[in-house]
This record gives C-alpha cells, structure tokens and sequence, in this order.
C-alpha cells in the first residue's frame, strides 16, 4: 500500500446521478467489526460539519425497522457519499453483504463516483468488481485525519454543504473527548480493566494455537509449533524463535499503568523456563510493543504505536504475529 494515494477527482469528472440531491446524509461508513474503531474516529472528525451516517451511532434509528430495506436505503439512495473500510472479508458478513449490494445496484445505475474504498491491510486487493480507474484513499500514508480530509472534499464536490461548527458542537466534541478520556482511565486502572487485559492474552494464545493448527494441515515444506508458560508465548519452527511477553508499563507518576506485549525475535531459542543453552545465549534482534487500551468504540484492543498508529483485536492481532513471524523467515530466505 505504500505507493498508494488519494486523488481528488476533476471536477468535470463528477456528475451527479438522477438521483434527488437531497440528501438524509453527506457520508455513510461500511466496515467489518473489527475497524469501527478507525470508523469511529474518522466519523468523529467530519461528524460536526456534515450529516454522517455510522451504524454504531445509529442503533437508536435503525431499532425496530427492517434492518435490511434500511441498509439498502442508507447505501443504495439516502448518502451523499459512500465510505467503505475494506479488509478481505468484506462483502461477506452478513450487514456489510447487504452494503455490498445496495453499492453495486447503486454503482449500475449511476456510476461508482458516489463511493470510496479506504483499505485498511497493507496487501489487501480491491474488489474484482470495483473499476481500475477508482482511486482509493491510501490510508498507510496518509492517516486518519487525511482520509477524513479527502473525504470533506468529496463530499463537497458531489454537493455537499459543510457548515461552520459552532460554538456550542465544538463544545460537545470537546465534552465527548473529556469524558471518554476520563472512562479510559477509570478502565484502565480497574481491577476489571486488570482482567480484561488479562483475558485477552489468554484469548490471544487460544488464537495463536487455532492457527497454528490450521496452518499444519495445510503447510507441507515448514511446521511451526507453540510452547506456553505463565506469562509468556513462544513461536519456534522457522529460522528465529519469536516470543509474546505481556509487561507492566507504568506512566506519567508511575501509579497509572498499561499492559503492553513485547513481541520480540530471537537468534536462538527465546529464554523460556527449562531452557538453558549450552552454547550462546539467545540474541534479541528486534522487538514490537503493542499496548492493551479501550477503544472510542467502547472496546478493547491492542494499538501499535510505530510511525503508523494502528488498533487490533485480538484475533487480528494473533494473525499479524504469525504473518510478522512468516515474513522474518521468508526475508532471511532472500538474504540467503
């Protein structure tokens, strides 16, 4: 993904279709469950000026309708705009399966300048369906708030009218900002935060073993295995080791803390009890921290904090690892 990039359209490139320009929303977001965390905080940043339509935010409208003539309305006639987070597996999920196509009857009748596909894997393909000559906002690159730019100016190419955040909005952002900030904290320090975090390490290694499993059912050159003790994760089979450790981080007056997971590879066997190597002892080569965190959504994740912030479910996270670990060998194959 990183020679992709967003492009604003010419303006003789946008027409409008037959539809009516009146609008019951500028943008309406389509994404699986595990990125409405960066749907939250893209809606976030547009939801003042415009007319935004999240499913998560509207529950209270959706309830007690037919779910499904809603959707087809919301994506196939009522968005000015259509926004689609996509990672493989989109279409398929049942709600977004509906979005898929509402989008696509839309797109038959009147072209495909109405939407917009953010990819949201570092090597996920578009949709065999969507035309070579849409262009997709790269989100590696640019961010959050640069989608949520992009977005502001398509929105107001197909004729949409941002108004001024007033007083009175920005002060409610600014409120919504606080007391999130303040449920995190209380979270976060809780004995019930303290358990989560807790069972999300143990879900993380049932997830590692599931797939694991799956991958020695099907790999027939390389098999990779998992060994488990208290607090502590490793990954052996291909050319280092790699090891998960979950850590206490302690920040600001050293009272509040976070738990963090280091994920480190290593020339050698990880340091694992019973493990003594008679030779050298193991090398670190590199470590990754992901920090365990409630998300805007009410959820919890783990967020990477590199030069490209990003938030996983533990499930996604757990395939990232096995990926992460994949890649090291196959690049030292390269180097070979």
């Amino acid at each position: 993904m990183e020679n992709q990039e967003f492009k604003i359209m010419d303006s003789q490139d946008v027409k409008n279709d037959s539809q009516t320009n009146d609008y019951r929303y500028d943008v309406a977001f389509s994404f699986l469950a595990q990125d409405e965390s960066l749907a939250t905080q893209i809606n976030d940043l547009l939801q003042d000026r415009f007319k935004t339509f999240l499913y998560s935010k509207k529950q209270g409208e959706i309830a007690g309708t037919d779910g499904e003539k809603t959707f087809n309305l919301v994506f196939g006639e009522q968005s000015r705009l259509v926004v689609v987070l996509y990672r493989e597996g989109w279409g398929q999920a049942p709600w977004t399966r509906i979005e898929e196509t509402a989008i696509r009857n839309r797109a038959f009748e009147h072209g495909y300048n109405f939407v917009k596909f953010i990819p949201v894997e570092d090597k996920s393909s578009m949709p065999r369906w969507l035309p070579r000559t849409q262009l997709w906002i790269g989100l590696k690159r640019w961010g959050v708030a640069g989608a949520a730019s992009v977005i502001e100016a398509r929105i107001e190419e197909l004729g949409g009218e941002p108004h001024d955040e007033s007083v009175q909005e920005r002060s409610a952002r600014l409120g919504r900002s606080i007391d999130f900030e303040n449920r995190r904290e209380q979270f976060l320090q809780s004995h019930d935060g303290a358990m989560a975090a807790s069972k999300q390490f143990d879900e993380l290694r049932l997830e590692l073993e599931r797939l694991l499993a799956s991958i020695t059912e099907t790999a027939t050159s390389f098999t990779m295995h998992l060994k488990v003790a208290p607090q502590l994760i490793v990954i052996l089979g291909l050319q280092h080791g790699l090891s998960v450790t979950p850590v206490n981080i302690y920040r600001e007056d050293l009272r509040k803390r976070q738990l963090q997971l280091a994920v480190t590879l290593w020339d050698g066997h990880p340091p694992f009890r019973g493990i003594i190597s008679v030779l050298e002892p193991p090398k670190k080569l590199q470590t990754i921290n992901f920090t365990f965190d409630l998300l805007p959504t009410g959820q919890v994740g783990w967020v990477f904090d590199g030069p490209n912030r990003r938030t996983y479910a533990t499930n996604d996270l757990a395939s990232f690892i096995l990926k992460y670990y994949m890649d090291d060998a196959q690049n030292g194959q390269r180097t070979k």
